[in-house]
């Protein structure tokens, strides 16, 4: 919506409309013309706080908890998806049905003072390209598990919005992901490419529609035993113990070359974020990798996307080099 004076002025017909799909941060996008939001407990708040915000605001929330399979349908009548939902197979369920659709889509993602946010075009590399399966519940941390830093949602959700009204603008021909670090104050946009092995949008894919029960629990792969028995996060004075022990595990940089000129904890191997897809067989499948970023942020989606590719035993170095600095060797400069 557009202020001129007094009055408020609609957008253009042929820019309308927006899904949002699960938005907690939903107050940062009030002056969107919103069509749809999914998932009861947040279409419930989001329509108050609509109507607080913006009592001119055309809008119809609608609950679709009961009915996923006809995501296809609605999407039929929308521009663009934007998606932030707390579970994983609403998640998912948003990216596949956009694929299917051939919607663009703005995703967004928290975790501690870290987070994400993704813009994914359709034939140009989707969400699944990432993360090719539903992780298990057990294995990803919560916000109530692992906490968040409450400005950050505000930054994601705003960047998120600037996205989508991007998208509705015809401003975007590339799908990118930027990974955004709130504490430290930085930000970096990665291009994405399409993975040819895709089970959504790949030459192969499996995925051909959307039914309610690819997105239940059952559909993650049954952790390893080895898996299982391996943490997925462990303190910086753990890795320092098993670092200086007999069988020390193998260490995985994914910061950018410019940090890791920087500072850098001694015997790691440097593998950017954006390079792990095409560098996993510079990843020793049967031994412990721990996965080390700044503050433990981009570690942890490394650690998840190596899990779902197979690697039963990988960590997360909790709170990355910067706590390593503070904990175990002053001698590592901080930044």
């Amino acid at each position: 919506m557009e202020q001129r004076g007094d009055t408020t002025v609609a957008p253009p017909a042929e820019m309308l409309p927006l899904v949002v799909v699960a938005v907690p941060l939903t107050s940062v996008l009030v002056e969107l013309h919103l069509l749809i939001v999914y998932s009861l407990p947040v279409a419930v708040a989001a329509e108050e706080a609509l109507e607080k915000t913006n009592e001119t605001l055309e809008q119809r929330v609608r609950e679709r908890t009961e009915e996923l399979v006809r995501l296809n349908a609605e999407l039929e009548k929308a521009k663009a998806v934007a998606e932030d939902a707390d579970q994983s197979k609403t998640r998912f369920l948003a990216a596949d049905a956009c694929v299917l659709g051939r919607r663009p889509l703005v995703h967004g993602s928290v975790l501690r003072a870290t987070g994400q946010v993704g813009v994914f075009l359709p034939g140009a590399g989707c969400y699944r390209c990432l993360y090719p399966v539903i992780p298990d519940a057990a294995s990803v941390p919560t916000c109530a598990d692992a906490g968040v830093f409450g400005a950050t949602c505000g930054v994601i959700g705003s960047w998120m919005a600037s996205e989508a009204i991007a998208l509705l603008l015809g401003q975007r021909n590339q799908s990118r992901l930027f990974v955004v670090d709130v504490e430290a104050g930085t930000s970096r946009r990665l291009g994405l490419l399409p993975d040819p092995a895709c089970p959504c949008c790949g030459a192969s894919a499996t995925i051909r529609s959307l039914e309610k029960s690819a997105y239940t629990p059952v559909v993650c792969p049954t952790l390893s035993p080895a898996m299982s028995e391996t943490p997925l996060e462990i303190s910086v004075e753990e890795a320092s113990r098993l670092l200086a022990g007999p069988n020390p595990p193998v260490l995985v940089d994914v910061r950018e070359t410019d940090e890791y000129a920087v500072c850098r904890i001694e015997g790691s191997r440097l593998i950017p974020m954006n390079t792990v897809p095409t560098r996993l067989a510079e990843i020793p499948a049967d031994a412990w990798v721990l996965v080390q970023c700044h503050h433990g942020g981009r570690s942890m989606r490394v650690t998840q996307f190596l899990r779902s590719k197979g690697f039963a035993r990988v960590s997360n170095l909790q709170g990355g080099i910067d706590a390593w600095s503070l904990k175990v060797d002053p001698k590592v400069t901080r930044y």
